[in-house]
């Protein structure tokens, strides 16, 4: 019997380590990873966080969720806006994984292998840290005892008990805001058209704002206490409103643990009351517009009137959509989105759904005349949405109105070859193709990648010129969300910049501002130049829009944004280590190559600066915003301009005293770039205790007395090679020199980037190294541009 006893005591023993092993832990901790098939759940099990994807947003996201809710709702998503890429690959070193980093920072990564860091407002000093989910729902940060970061302070829609939404840090530079967003759709986590929180201004009003601006007033604080415009279902919800010197905020708690409740701001704008009874979930709406409301408030926010005249409603009828002036996209959104992007567009006549063969939904809209439409009615087994009444008896109009009809169809006709020849004379191709042939070959410019032996790349002058896809307004509407302050990007000279959306690529959307300087010349400009331009360091130019006074230009996205929200950004900063500061200067030195020598004309950039230079999703850089350059041809080396433009700390002295631009223009502001990125500081407001007017003088006298390495970002201490550090100063100081011809062409650079033995020449002073800070007021011909396609950084959620 002792034998079956010892059995019986080792597999108790190992029950119990499998036990152990399969239960679910609540946290992460250095050098752990989580990966896309595995969770995290907090130590009541109440709540869970991990991966998750939909069907409208399959590239995935990491959220937290109630356990028990069969559906796993996010009550927080952390990379709302930055879905991870190729979600459903195979797991290993390329996969989807959360992890506790080398240096104690929370970090997301996929297939790029580019790093999404988590407690972005608060970087961990040591690797001492652990990730923990709590029962509240709340995910934290611990660095030894002390609490580092926290989902609670970044809340995406969902207002759960112990939360605070308000004004917090207020007497600090650190003011952080604390809102809901909702999401753009029920299914689709990004920021979404509304908010709610503590007015900024009126700091006792909590209302709800629309992306146009317009807001509803839903509670309020009295002097004694909260009162909401609408009565909760939950008795037992204690509300607090905690108002000092340094935060206001409100927050609540519940007396019955047992029963969760929890608020979430609807991609509507509604609010919804949630409470968890066992294993169900009960929920309220609460609607802006219900006869809950007081009577004292602002009145229905969400059922605005409508501005469309057909109005808003749809009627539906079977059919099937003309084939002309139908915009259709596979995008993964469910029919009611796509009718509220039918509703939102009054150019928008009617929508239809279809499903795909891989479970995705067709969303067309139709953007024609509604009398053809109705023309076509009975005649498809689809379902058709039209905008107001969709009956046969509207047909009997077609038949009293046939001539005028067919007039206006021919005038019509007329006005459109007209505009052709117009579009055709501006350098602006692809229009007489029709819409659907523009939305095809845009489609195939952003299927495209960026190797240099794509069959996509093609040299400028030949016979098979890029052709730029000519877009409707009612699109870039429509993909902007009408230009939605969510979806807003950055302010440059040229106008704002806006991200759009479409397929399951992401563009950016610059549109000429009333009140800019840029006008119909540096828009025919930057057309006909960079739509013609193919190089991989070299931003690509997607199409077009001019709708009346509306000049758009759409281009592919850029997730880093701009180098100088790297480089000069304290914090994002230590993210570029040597060998990355390497690449992007090769980069960008490749494409003022490409731009001086290899394409057919010579192309002078005139705005080369460090905003000017994005970064794609794998740290590449592009060289962006050619409204200001101009072409050199035949043998022309150089050109002068009675009107100077550029940014003052990047243009060369012979551009800036004598209006001379000319390839060596470029290189000075290359030579700038390249000190600016070595360095970690800006040329135009640099002061140091030498008295040096710039960061040019400064860099000047370090390499004069042999200490370059002063010269180097604080930053860099660790990864940076003293050689290659004294090769860059060297290269940035001869492209700065006075005189134009003794800089270095492209050529040259790029061969001494690749020849790192070879022996350089002995650069000269730079100008203005030794003047006092008085002396640039003189040169001051024109106020200089500003970026005309920068981006604004985002704060990760």
């Amino acid at each position: 019997m002792k034998p079956w006893r010892a059995f019986s005591v080792v597999f108790c023993i190992f029950s119990c380590f499998f036990v152990c092993l399969s239960h679910a832990s609540d946290s992460l901790r250095h050098g752990q990873y989580l990966y896309r098939n595995e969770t995290l759940v907090s130590a009541g099990g109440v709540f869970e966080l991990g991966f998750f994807s939909s069907h409208a947003a399959p590239n995935g996201y990491l959220g937290i969720w109630f356990k028990n809710d069969k559906n796993q709702k996010p009550v927080w998503v952390a990379n709302k806006d930055s879905p991870l890429m190729d979600f459903p690959g195979v797991l290993g070193s390329s996969g989807v994984f959360l992890t506790i980093r080398y240096d104690g920072n929370m970090v997301i990564s996929d297939r790029r292998n580019i790093p999404f860091i988590l407690n972005y407002g608060a970087l961990a000093s040591s690797n001492n840290t652990r990730a923990t989910i709590r029962d509240t729902g709340n995910l934290i940060l611990m660095e030894g005892k002390e609490i580092l970061w926290q989902s609670f302070y970044y809340p995406t829609d969902t207002f759960l008990p112990g939360m605070k939404l308000g004004l917090f840090n207020m007497n600090t530079e650190q003011l952080r805001k604390q809102f809901l967003v909702s999401w753009f759709s029920a299914s689709v986590p990004a920021d979404g058209s509304y908010a709610l929180g503590i007015d900024p201004v009126n700091n006792t009003q909590f209302n709800v704002w629309r992306s146009d601006g317009a807001y509803q007033q839903i509670g309020l604080w009295d002097g004694h206490e909260f009162k909401f415009f609408f009565q909760s279902t939950s008795d037992n919800l204690n509300f607090s409103f905690v108002w000092n010197s340094n935060e206001i905020y409100l927050t609540f708690n519940k007396q019955n643990t047992s029963m969760p409740s929890w608020f979430v701001l609807t991609s509507n704008g509604e609010i919804d009351e949630f409470r968890m009874v066992g294993q169900e979930i009960e929920v309220v709406d609460y609607s802006l517009c219900d006869d809950t409301m007081a009577r004292s408030s602002n009145g229905c926010l969400v059922a605005m009137p409508s501005a469309c005249s057909g109005g808003d409603n749809f009627s539906n009828t079977r059919g099937s959509l003309p084939s002309s002036m139908v915009l259709s996209w596979p995008i993964r959104i469910d029919p009611y989105d796509c009718e509220i992007l039918c509703r939102n567009n009054c150019s928008c006549v009617a929508y239809a759904n279809a499903s795909l063969q891989d479970g995705g939904t067709l969303c067309q809209l139709y953007y024609g005349n509604k009398s053809d439409l109705l023309k076509l009615v009975g005649t498809g087994n689809s379902t058709v949405y039209v905008r107001g009444n969709a009956s046969k008896s509207d047909r009997k109009l077609l038949v009293v109105t046939v001539m005028v009809i067919a007039l206006v169809f021919f005038i019509l006709i007329l006005l459109l070859h007209r505009l052709w020849r117009k579009l055709n004379s501006l350098g602006i191709y692809g229009f007489h193709n029709g819409m659907r042939d523009s939305m095809r070959l845009l489609l195939l410019q952003l299927s495209s990648d960026d190797n240099a032996s794509s069959p996509n790349v093609i040299e400028l002058g030949t016979k098979k010129d890029h052709e730029l896809p000519f877009l409707s307004f009612s699109f870039i509407v429509t993909s902007t969300n009408n230009f939605s302050l969510a979806n807003k990007l950055g302010q440059g000279g040229f106008g704002p910049v806006y991200k759009g959306k479409l397929q399951e690529h992401d563009i950016a959307v610059k549109r000429l501002s009333k009140n800019s300087r840029q006008g119909p010349l540096e828009f025919k400009n930057e057309v006909q130049l960079i739509s013609k331009l193919q190089h991989r360091n070299l931003v690509k130019l997607l199409g077009c829009c001019i709708h009346r006074e509306e000049k758009i230009l759409i281009y592919e996205y850029m997730p880093n944004k701009s180098l100088d929200s790297f480089i000069f950004d304290p914090t994002k900063r230590r993210l570029l280590n040597w060998t990355q500061r390497i690449h992007i200067i090769e980069g960008i030195a490749q494409g003022l190559l490409y731009l001086h020598k290899y394409s057919r004309l010579r192309i002078i950039h005139r705005d080369l600066k460090i905003s000017n230079i994005l970064l794609d999703a794998y740290m590449n850089p592009k060289i962006s915003d050619f409204g200001l350059a101009r072409i050199l041809s035949g043998n022309e080396c150089r050109a002068k301009t009675n009107r100077v433009v550029g940014t003052y700390g990047y243009m060369s002295p012979e551009y800036v005293m004598h209006g001379l631009f000319s390839t060596e223009s470029d290189v000075f502001s290359f030579g700038v770039i390249v000190l600016e990125i070595v360095s970690g500081r800006k040329n135009a407001n640099f002061h140091e205790s030498d008295h040096s007017l710039n960061l040019l003088g400064h860099a000047w006298n370090l390499w004069k007395s042999g200490r370059c390495v002063e010269l180097m970002d604080s930053t860099l201490v660790d990864s940076s090679s003293t050689d290659s550090l004294a090769l860059c100063i060297q290269v940035g100081l001869l492209c700065v020199q006075d005189c134009a011809e003794e800089r270095p062409t492209m050529s040259d650079v790029v061969s001494m980037f690749s020849n790192e033995g070879a022996a350089l020449p002995t650069p000269k002073q730079p100008t203005y190294s030794n003047l006092t800070t008085e002396v640039d007021k003189p040169l001051r011909r024109e106020v200089p541009s500003e970026n005309l396609l920068t981006f604004s950084a985002m704060e990760a959620r």
